[in-house]
């Protein structure tokens, strides 16, 4: 039984204004605003009238909100015709093709929420029946400890909406909070589930928001301040908490995200010269998010215990306190990081445990370093303490040469490294394997080479490198970081206006990280500065080499020097320099403690994996929790065969890999089953997949006879012992 005093208390109603004049189905948007505590006046007043509120399921007013809070709208599911988890399409429905907008140009809120949903399922989870979804995984299967509502997987109940904020208008971190109808009063908990990627809200619904619906737990998700917001420039319409568009201008503050220029340049005069362009919100809203990324996950587990309490809730008969109720921090890459990071910072003891799986994390760097041993391998502490930027920009450089032999690479980039004196090698083999040595020589997995090919096909390399570029300096969309843009375009062609339909599909397809949804990664240099997108830039022989020259301005932003690795080349100096420090300084804000406060968690990593590889990541994150001086509790789980985005299997039809969402699964019962009923979490351990075994026999459980006593990972005297399996 945990004995944390109570932290807050449910807060006294300021004001509750209905506002009127909506087209909608009868229902206007709430807001909701008070201040914590004693009676100190609004926070912010409401300026516009809210844009029409179209969706199909009832609104029902809320009574208050924490002061930082601003309610957007709260809305009941059925569980039939509309639900929490599916959208109403249920486990089968959701392998369909995307429902679409009756007007695909004014989508309602109810059509965006519903495509998103599918959406966010189709881009994270492999959906294939072959691969175990709808008998291992799905809406419909149960897990340990519940059993699904319906035959499939539907949940009624209710979801409330809103905008976490400074005042500013220039945060607005989205959270959202579902409460199940068959939420367990007696024995409550809550899952706090933030977004993977730059993804919106519903990111993390078809991962952690699945397990914790089902057992019917609150499940508080938040976007991190990255989410998926869409300035587009040209038309100068803005994303609304919703998904549905508005002009900016008419807006203000209700804007998700609404870009600024500098004082060298206004977005006015950038569009004029750089017309069509598009500022997206982690990379251009000048806040560095990820800084924020664990204050933003204890914030919606506040404003969860503040929805729980209400009186329409559970308020009139009971208060759910940090003390009485479970509370578990769960996500997926940069969702698991800001889970991570919410347990470092979490003084107040709202969360219980902690579970994630291939977290995005930038451990701390340790002068005195962990030396990871893996099988005949060593690892020493100057080849995998690197930042995920170092190794993002060092693999946007390289990994489109070592591609070149499938179709998904590019042997003009190749040439022009050579010409460069980046390679050193004369004929295509010879570069591309080159290219290759150099990427493991760096500290990554021989067994990510495959899987490489899928992401830089999938332009993974190139968004990530530039958006996180972006991001950490604070730049804004006008500084067109290292001569790059986002903008529609048409193969060669320069950039041009994207559509009203597309800019409406933005919230439901979009990832947040551009090439995404019809918006292209720019080259601004292309077209005689008109632009082009980058994978169509060409060298001075005309081959095409995806602008090396863009690639190597951010690797630059990595190393401080003209090279490619920091012993080469020389210090950068006047605006490069400048441009250096200020990324560098944003990195030196999201670095990881890897103390846990000794609270038990669980890292689940695919070996396999091609963006956050385990040595600079997980293994990193695990040897430094290690080493601080609070109890460790802390289990990781390396999984053989997985990657990054089980997605990406099924889009690229991948058989050799299995999906990691099983393993999170199985994770999140051990951690409830631990926190509920004082199991033992299993030991830190490697699981030995066979992808090509039958279904019953791919994918072995945590502890299971597979997982032989050869398998158990070790740390002892500095050292970190992974076996091979």
């Amino acid at each position: 039984m945990r004995t944390f005093k109570l932290f807050w208390k449910v807060s006294l109603l300021l004001l509750v204004t209905l506002l009127s004049g909506c087209e909608d189905d009868g229902h206007g948007l709430i807001y909701a605003f008070m201040a914590a505590g004693a009676a100190v006046g609004a926070k912010n007043a409401l300026d516009d009238d809210d844009d029409a509120d179209t969706s199909s399921s009832s609104d029902t007013s809320s009574p208050t909100a924490r002061e930082d809070f601003e309610i957007h709208s709260v809305r009941e599911y059925d569980g039939f015709s509309d639900d929490l988890l599916t959208a109403g399409l249920g486990q089968n429905g959701l392998t369909g093709v995307v429902p679409t907008a009756a007007d695909q140009v004014s989508p309602t809120a109810a059509e965006i929420r519903k495509a998103t949903v599918v959406n966010q399922y189709q881009a994270r989870q492999d959906m294939r029946v072959t691969s175990g979804y709808g008998t291992l995984y799905g809406p419909a299967v149960p897990t340990q400890f519940a059993t699904t509502p319906s035959s499939e997987g539907k949940v009624d109940g209710k979801e409330y909406l809103a905008f976490a904020d400074d005042g500013s208008g220039r945060k607005n971190v989205t959270m959202m909070v579902q409460v199940p109808n068959r939420f367990d009063r007696n024995n409550p908990c809550i899952v706090a589930a933030p977004s993977p990627g730059s993804r919106g809200v519903y990111g993390a619904i078809g991962t952690v928001g699945e397990w914790g619906l089902k057992n019917r737990c609150a499940v508080a998700y938040t976007d991190k301040g990255a989410g998926n917001g869409v300035h587009d420039l040209n038309t100068d319409t803005v994303n609304l908490i919703d998904g549905t568009r508005a002009i900016a201008t008419d807006i203000g503050k209700k804007a998700h995200f609404r870009a600024d220029g500098t004082s060298q340049m206004d977005l006015a005069a950038y569009n004029s010269t750089y017309p069509f362009r598009i500022a997206q919100k982690q990379a251009h809203s000048q806040q560095n998010p990820e800084a924020d990324w664990g204050k933003n996950v204890l914030d919606t587990i506040d404003f969860a215990f503040y929805v729980l309490n209400l009186e329409e809730n559970f308020g009139e008969v009971s208060t759910l306190t940090e003390s009485n109720t479970l509370v578990i921090a769960s996500g997926v890459s940069s969702g698991g990081a800001a889970a991570l990071r919410a347990a470092e910072q979490d003084s107040r003891g709202l969360i219980d445990g902690v579970v994630v799986a291939a977290p995005m994390i930038n451990p701390r760097d340790d002068a005195e370093g962990v030396t990871i041993k893996q099988g005949y391998k060593t690892f020493y502490y100057q080849s995998y303490r690197k930042p995920l930027f170092d190794v993002m920009s060092y693999y946007n450089v390289y990994q489109p040469c070592a591609s070149a032999n499938t179709t998904m690479g590019m042997p003009g980039r190749c040439a022009a490294l050579r010409r460069m004196g980046w390679l050193s090698s004369n004929t295509l083999t010879e570069q591309v394997a080159e290219a290759q040595k150099r990427l493991n020589d760096y500290g990554t997995l021989e067994t990510t080479n495959v899987i490489a090919h899928n992401y830089e096909s999938s332009f993974v390399y190139s968004s990530f490198a530039n958006l996180y570029a972006n991001a950490y300096g604070r730049f804004s969309v006008v500084d067109n970081l290292c001569g790059y843009s986002y903008a529609g375009s048409d193969g060669n062609e320069p950039p041009s206006a994207k559509g009203l339909s597309d800019l409406a599909e933005d919230f439901q397809t979009g990832n947040g990280i551009p090439p995404s949804s019809g918006t292209s990664l720019i080259n601004n240099s292309g077209n005689e500065g008109k632009g082009i997108n980058f994978r169509n830039s060409v060298d001075v022989n005309g081959n095409l080499e995806g602008y090396l020259e863009g690639a190597l301005c951010l690797r630059r932003l990595a190393t401080g020097t003209t090279g490619v690795t920091i012993n080469t080349g020389t210090d950068l100096t006047g605006t490069e320099s400048e441009h250096y420090q200020r990324v560098q300084d944003g990195i030196a804000e999201v670095l990881a403690s890897g103390d846990l406060r000794g609270k038990p968690a669980m890292i689940v990593h695919g070996r396999d994996d091609a963006l956050a590889h385990v040595n600079f990541s997980s293994r990193a994150y695990y040897g430094l929790n290690q080493k601080t001086k609070t109890n460790s509790q802390l289990v990781y789980i390396e999984v053989t065969n997985a990657n990054h985005f089980d997605g990406l299997n099924q889009q690229y039809g991948v058989n050799t890999q299995i999906p990691l969402h099983y393993y999170l699964s199985q994770a999140l019962d051990r951690m409830y089953d631990h926190l509920k009923n004082a199991a033992d979490l299993p030991k830190s351990q490697v699981i030995r997949t066979a992808p090509s075994a039958r279904l019953e026999k791919r994918l072995p459980k945590i502890d299971s006879e597979e997982t032989e006593e050869t398998c158990s990972i070790t740390f002892s005297n500095d050292v970190l012992t992974i076996p091979d399996c």
